[in-house]
This record gives C-alpha cells, structure tokens and sequence, in this order.
C-alpha cells in the first residue's frame, strides 16, 4: 500500500472490478489482470477511476454536477 494509504490494484482480490455511475447509468466491467498489465500493479484505484471515466463532469467546479461514478469490487482488502 502507498504511503497515502491509497488503495492500488495489488490489492483486489477479485477478478473483476466494476465502474458504475446510477445519474447517467454507466455500468462496466474491467478484468483486474488485463489493468494490471495496462497501468501497472501499483496504480491507485482513485486515479484509475477518473482516467477509465473520463467523464466531463468529473472536474466540475459545481459540487452537485459532479460524476458520481464509483469503483466497486467484492474482493477489496
């Protein structure tokens, strides 16, 4: 774990992580060996997140048009 405490992809347990935002109603799925292989074992999953969504929204300056994509994956340590 990095020294920020930042959760990275060595930590997942699961094959899969999934990407899901209800307001636009994204939903994917990405195989955790296939992100290691492309952004490295130690990449932070927040940072993964914003750069597979790359979403408009998710630099919004106004708090309440932010994305509201979330990683989820039931093998988080």
């Amino acid at each position: 774990m990095p020294r920020d405490g930042s959760r990275i992809l060595s930590n997942l347990q699961s094959p899969a992580v999934s990407i899901v935002c209800e307001p636009c109603g994204r939903r994917e799925r990405y195989a955790v060996a296939k992100l290691i292989d492309e952004h490295g074992a130690e990449a932070k999953l927040t940072d993964l997140l914003w750069e597979l969504v790359d979403c408009s929204k998710s630099r919004s300056t106004n708090i309440h048009d932010r994305c509201k994509a979330v990683m989820g994956s039931r093998g988080l340590v």
